[in-house]
C-alpha cells in the first residue's frame, strides 16, 4: 500500500487496494492496560469511516450453574432408572405368581407373627418324572416386633389325611393330588396354623439359582457320597448345583447321613441358611440381575422380592439366639403295608403352642432317628429276586451293606413279582420301613405283615425284588 501525508500535517491518508483513501491516526496503547479486565487505549480510537476496534472480556465460567444443571440431569437420570428398575422387577415377581393359590392362604394381622410355608418340589431331578411330590415342607414363623423366628421341619412320609382322598396319604402326595394349593390347605389343617404366605422351587430350578449366585460356600462335616444323589466333598467347599442337590437329597449314605431323611431334613435346613448367607453378599449388579431372573422363572410365591430378602435374614439368625429350628416329632412305622412318620401328635401341638406364639420350638426333642446305623446293624434281612435279572439280588445287597445292614442274605424267589414286596413280622413293622427308605430302586414298595414268610427264611424283614425295582 501506498502512503502520503497531506499538505496541513495531518493525519496520514492510506490508499486502501479498493482505491478509496482512508484516515488513520496511530495509536499506541499501553500492554498491562489491554491485559486488564477494563483496558482502554491511551488515546482515543479516531477512524473517519467511524468504525471503532471492538474489545473483548474474558467470560469466567459460572460453576454454580453447572453443578446446579449437572445435578438435575443426574436426578432426572436416577428417576428413570428407578422407574424402569420398579417397573422390570414387578413384571418379575407377576411371573412368581401361581393363580388361585391365595384362596388357601391366611390374611396377615398387622403387628403379628408370620407364617411362611417353604416347600422344595421333587419334579425334574429325575428324567422323564411327572409327579410333583414335596420333598422338602418347613413352617417359618416370624415375629416382626422382635425379629425372632423358628422353623418346623415335616418330614414327606408325614402320615396325613389329605382333602377329597379317602383314608391317609403321606403329606408329600398333597402336591401331586392337587398342586400348590392342596398342599398348603393339607399343612393348614394338619396344624391348625395360619399360613399367610409360601415359597416353592422345584429341584431344577433349585440347580439353576445356585449357579447364578456363583456357588454356596459352607462347611460340610462328614462326606457325602451317595450313590443316587451323588457326591459332596468334606471341608469348607463352594456347591456348585449339582452338588447342592445332592446335599439336600441324599439320605442313602450311612457314614454321613446315618438318620437316612432326618438327617437330610438337617442338611437341608443348613443349606438353606449358607444359601441365604451367599445371596446376601451378592454386590455384583449384573450378577444380581441375573440372580432376579433365574429366580423368577424358577420359584413360585406371592411374596415380593424385598419380602424374600427380609425373611432370608431372618433364617440366618440362628448364631445370634433369634432363630430356633426342629423336626416335628414322631417315630417311623409300617401302616397297612405303607411306611409312613408317625407324628406324636400331644408333643407336636404343645410344639406348635410355642411356635406361633413366641417363635420358640423346643430342639432337644430332635435327636437321632431310629433307622442310625446301629439300628440297622441290628436287623437281618434277606433279599429274594423275583425279576429273573441274574445277579439283581446280590447288587442291591450290597447297597444295603453299605448303608450299615450287616446282616444280609440273597436268594431267588420261588416265583415272578411284578412289584417289589417287603415282609415282615407283626412287631418288626418299623423295622420293614427303615429297610423300604434305603430300597433305592423303587418309590413305593409293598409292604405287608406275613409271619409265615419271615419264620420260613429266618429274618426280621424278607424283601422279594418285583420288576419294578430299578437296576443299581
Amino acid at each position: 500500500m501506498r502512503r502520503h501525508d497531506n499538505d496541513i500535517g495531518g493525519p496520514r491518508l492510506r490508499v486502501r487496494r479498493d482505491n478509496q483513501p482512508h484516515l488513520y491516526r496511530k495509536r499506541r496503547f499501553k500492554r498491562r492496560e489491554l491485559r486488564g479486565r477494563n483496558a482502554a487505549p491511551h488515546e482515543p480510537n479516531i477512524h473517519l469511516d467511524g468504525d471503532q476496534p471492538h474489545y473483548h472480556k474474558t467470560r469466567r465460567i459460572k460453576w454454580t450453574s453447572v453443578l446446579k444443571w449437572s445435578a438435575i440431569a443426574l436426578v432426572i437420570i436416577l428417576l428413570v432408572v428407578f422407574i424402569w428398575g420398579y417397573v422390570w422387577l414387578k413384571s418379575k415377581e407377576g411371573k412368581m405368581r401361581v393363580q388361585g393359590v391365595d384362596e388357601a392362604l391366611d390374611s396377615k394381622k398387622s403387628g403379628k407373627p408370620v407364617t411362611t410355608l417353604v416347600m422344595g418340589v421333587d419334579k425334574g431331578s429325575v428324567p422323564g418324572e411327572t409327579e410333583s411330590r414335596t420333598d422338602i415342607m418347613m413352617l417359618v414363623s416370624v415375629n416382626p416386633a422382635n425379629n425372632k423366628a423358628a422353623v418346623i421341619s415335616i418330614p414327606r412320609d408325614t402320615r396325613v389325611k389329605i382333602a377329597g382322598q379317602s383314608g391317609y396319604s403321606k403329606i408329600n402326595a398333597a402336591h401331586a393330588f392337587g398342586g400348590t394349593k392342596l398342599a398348603i390347605q393339607t399343612v393348614k389343617d394338619f396344624t391348625g396354623l395360619d399360613i399367610n404366605h409360601y415359597v416353592e422351587i422345584d429341584f431344577v430350578g433349585f440347580k439353576a439359582i445356585v449357579d447364578a449366585i456363583g456357588g454356596v460356600k459352607m462347611h460340610v462335616d462328614v462326606a457325602i457320597n451317595d450313590k443316587y444323589a451323588g457326591n459332596v466333598p468334606a471341608g469348607d467347599v463352594v456347591l456348585t448345583g449339582d452338588q447342592a442337590l445332592a446335599l439336600v437329597r441324599a439320605r442313602h449314605d450311612v457314614q454321613s447321613v446315618p438318620a437316612g431323611d432326618l438327617d437330610r431334613i438337617k442338611n437341608q435346613r443348613k443349606f438353606l441358611q449358607a444359601m441365604l448367607s451367599s445371596v446376601s453378599h451378592v454386590r455384583n449388579p449384573f450378577k444380581a440381575i441375573k440372580l432376579v431372573d433365574v429366580a423368577s422363572k424358577n420359584i413360585k410365591t406371592d411374596l415380593s422380592f424385598t419380602e424374600m430378602l427380609s425373611l432370608g435374614r431372618r433364617l440366618q439368625g440362628a448364631g445370634k439366639g433369634n432363630l430356633t429350628m426342629t423336626t416335628a416329632p414322631g417315630t417311623p412305622k409300617v401302616m397297612n403295608g405303607v411306611w409312613y412318620y408317625l407324628v406324636d401328635m400331644p408333643e407336636f401341638q404343645s410344639m406348635l403352642d410355642t411356635f406361633k406364639t413366641r417363635q420358640v420350638v423346643d430342639t432337644k426333642s430332635e435327636g437321632q432317628s431310629s433307622s442310625s446305623s446301629s439300628v440297622r446293624a441290628s436287623i437281618s434281612v434277606v433279599l429274594l429276586n423275583g425279576t429273573g435279572t441274574a445277579g439283581l439280588a446280590v447288587s442291591v445287597a450290597s447297597e444295603l451293606q453299605k448303608d450299615g445292614f450287616s446282616s444280609v442274605r440273597t436268594g431267588n424267589s420261588e416265583s415272578k413279582y411284578s412289584k417289589t414286596t417287603i415282609y415282615y413280622a407283626d412287631d418288626n413293622s418299623s423295622k420293614a420301613g427303615i429297610v423300604a427308605a434305603d430300597l433305592a430302586g423303587v418309590q413305593e414298595p409293598m409292604i405287608e405283615s406275613s409271619d409265615a414268610i419271615t419264620s420260613k427264611q429266618n429274618s426280621d424283614v424278607v424283601v422279594v425284588l418285583g420288576t419294578d425295582y430299578a437296576k443299581p
